[in-house]
């Protein structure tokens, strides 16, 4: 099957295709060569061109492509969302829109479950979902993930954030003393005023014994007392030494 000519509508679409995103298993990482299908790819993989350049990569190549898509792909985590969770298969749809980004398929990970597999145990994200699921049950669309800061800048936030809810934590924690102090003291003055009113109202029920008093018997003590005075102030006292 003949190309397209130039200038035609077929050859424009095709190049507007060319220019769009591809699958990437059908992008050689080596060449920098993106495939437009299975049957584009397969004739590039025993073309002349790549057989040389294939010969030519060593551990070293695959190392290095490794170390710069770990790179990219931690560094817009980072950017674009910090340490909010997102679902990894949308994470990995944005990362892939660099047309020129490091293919996976050229690095030592097989797929994007081993690649967060590797990242969560270097520490390098937190993984929500992976530790409930087994090993052959993992779907990168069930995984969420989000990007640990280990910058000095953000552990000295974290700090001060840390220190400032401990303070406001210790305040909250006084002022809820000072007013359980308050409330048991006026408990306290209710249960007095309640035991006087009960008091109160006990002596009120008591009955009020009469009190009787004889005038007559009065009257006869004062007459007496006032008869026994008038006898003293009549007495002459004898000066013995006259």
């Amino acid at each position: 099957m003949g190309k397209a000519e130039f200038g035609t509508a077929k050859y424009l679409s095709n190049k507007m295709k060319a220019r769009g995103l591809q699958k990437l298993k059908f992008y050689c990482q080596v060449c920098q060569k993106q495939c437009r299908d299975e049957n584009g790819f397969k004739s590039h993989i025993r073309s002349p061109f790549h057989m040389k350049n294939i010969s030519k990569v060593s551990n070293t190549d695959i190392a290095r492509y490794t170390e710069q898509f770990e790179q990219d792909f931690l560094r817009l985590l980072r950017l674009s969302h910090g340490e909010k969770q997102i679902g990894v298969n949308k994470f990995y749809n944005e990362f892939i829109q660099d047309k020129h980004h490091i293919h996976m398929n050229a690095t030592r990970f097989s797929s994007l479950t081993k690649f967060i597999q590797y990242l969560s145990k270097e520490g390098k994200v937190k993984v929500t979902g992976l530790d409930s699921l087994a090993e052959d049950e993992i779907d990168p669309s069930q995984l969420l993930i989000s990007y640990i800061d280990k910058s000095q800048q953000n552990l000295l936030r974290k700090a001060e954030l840390k220190e400032l809810d401990e303070n406001q934590e210790s305040e909250q924690q006084m002022k809820s003393r000072l007013l359980q102090r308050q409330i048991e003291l006026g408990q306290k003055e209710e249960t007095a005023e309640d035991e006087i009113k009960s008091e109160s109202a006990t002596r009120s029920r008591l009955p009020q014994r009469a009190i009787h008093v004889n005038l007559k018997d009065t009257m006869k003590k004062a007459g007496g007392s006032s008869k026994k005075t008038k006898t003293m102030r009549g007495k002459v006292h004898k000066n013995v030494f006259m």
